[in-house]
């Protein structure tokens, strides 16, 4: 599954550092719940994850766990995230095994898609792709 999820009202507290050891700390997290965190990448106000879930387990559980405990540990290790939370919601994607290695190369290569792209352009546009309804205004609010 390609996991999308952004911090509240979308701020830029995510340092290329803390994403480098929150990709450590996620994939222990992942690996004690059954899942495996093949690769993590995005920027400053939000964050792609490649998961490999196990049939038996719902997206749900295999990511809210995820999204709690980073939030935590965020705002215990980083003096600048001491408030830290994430947006409510996220997205998840499934990928087919032909479509792995570009998905594995757009998320690790994601802050360079971002020169040309804003988190929201690229957020909406994987909406009306994958045909999900939406309310613009309802996206980023919380």
């Amino acid at each position: 599954m390609h996991v999308v999820f952004g911090t509240l009202g979308q701020r830029n507290q995510l340092e290329p550092d803390m994403r480098t050891q929150l990709t450590a700390y996620l994939s222990a997290i992942a690996k004690s719940r059954g899942t495996r965190l093949i690769t993590l990448g995005g920027t400053e106000n939000h964050v792609h994850m490649l998961l490999a879930i196990p049939a038996r387990l719902a997206i749900e559980s295999a990511v809210l766990p995820l999204k709690e405990a980073s939030q935590t540990w965020l705002r215990q290790h980083f003096d600048s995230c001491k408030g830290f939370t994430w947006q409510k919601g996220f997205a998840a994607y499934s990928i087919s095994r032909s479509q792995l290695e570009s998905t594995m190369r757009f998320i690790q290569n994601h802050q360079q898609h971002h020169l040309r792209k804003s988190f929201r352009e690229e957020y909406i546009e994987f909406l009306r792709y994958h045909h999900i309804p939406f309310r613009e205004e309802k996206l980023f609010g919380n």
